[in-house]
């Protein structure tokens, strides 16, 4: 009988915390089986991280065949260790979320500040649960909510959208052979059913990210700014004139 596991710890990566954490077994089933020549098993956790009590689920599978080298032995002979294949739900982050991501929605005055947010946060679920398809997809609409929240028209083609903001100076030449890629690619995955990869996505989340950033952040962070300098302006205390000495006063 296998020695209970559910009261000990186990080193595993919080979501919440964003890094690897000794968390507390709460629950634990093993599934296994063989084929006669290879074994394969799934060892299934609920977990409490130990430094947050985020609770989550987390899954270990391998088998009898699965190992990779790590170097070798006193005596020279290899050493290897068993490959495990661990998923977890809530999924572990595939990017780190920017730091303004959840204060985004009220920090933009529009109608469709929310929509923005929630086309945003679902990219980076899909991202994290490898749904690419539809990670690509919501690139695109992100860009496609963040034109018409700067005014462009929603009716107008992609093209037309993005020549009016480089004239508008919404974004650079280069900005736009950037963007002409990350609809591209967002067209092809909704179109013509293109599975990108992770790796292909990642440069696109990037320069969504920085044209956000540089957008709609730092233009609120700066604002937020001078209103507070406004404020304790009226608090500062204005210096008193010393009153002019007459021409020709004795002094004292």
């Amino acid at each position: 009988m296998t020695e209970s596991k559910i009261g000990s710890k186990l080193k595993a990566f919080c979501a919440n915390c964003k890094g690897d954490r000794n968390c507390e077994i709460k629950g634990h089933h093993r599934v296994s089986d063989s084929d006669g020549r290879i074994d394969w098993w799934c060892d299934w956790y609920l977990l409490v991280c130990c430094g947050c009590d985020h609770v989550f689920a987390q899954s270990v599978a391998s088998d009898s065949e699965s190992y990779y080298p790590v170097g070798y032995a006193p005596d020279g002979s290899p050493e290897y260790e068993l490959d495990e294949q661990i998923r977890s739900w809530p999924a572990r982050f595939k990017r780190p979320r920017p730091s303004w991501l959840d204060k985004l929605e009220h920090d933009i005055e529009h109608p469709k500040a929310s929509d923005f947010s929630a086309c945003l946060i679902q990219v980076y679920e899909a991202l994290d649960h490898d749904l690419n398809i539809l990670a690509a997809i919501g690139i695109r609409t992100s860009f496609d909510v963040a034109s018409e929240i700067l005014g462009v028209e929603p009716e107008k083609g992609f093209e037309s959208k993005l020549a009016e903001m480089e004239k508008k100076s919404l974004i650079t030449p280069s900005q736009r052979s950037d963007f002409e890629v990350l609809i591209n690619a967002g067209n092809a995955s909704a179109h013509r059913g293109w599975n990108p990869s992770f790796q292909d996505l990642d440069p696109l989340v990037d320069t969504l990210e920085h044209f956000i950033n540089d957008t709609f952040v730092v233009p609120h962070l700066r604002k937020k700014a001078a209103d507070g300098v406004a404020k304790v302006k009226t608090k500062v205390p204005v210096r008193n004139k010393k009153p002019k000495r007459k021409a020709g006063a004795e002094s004292l």
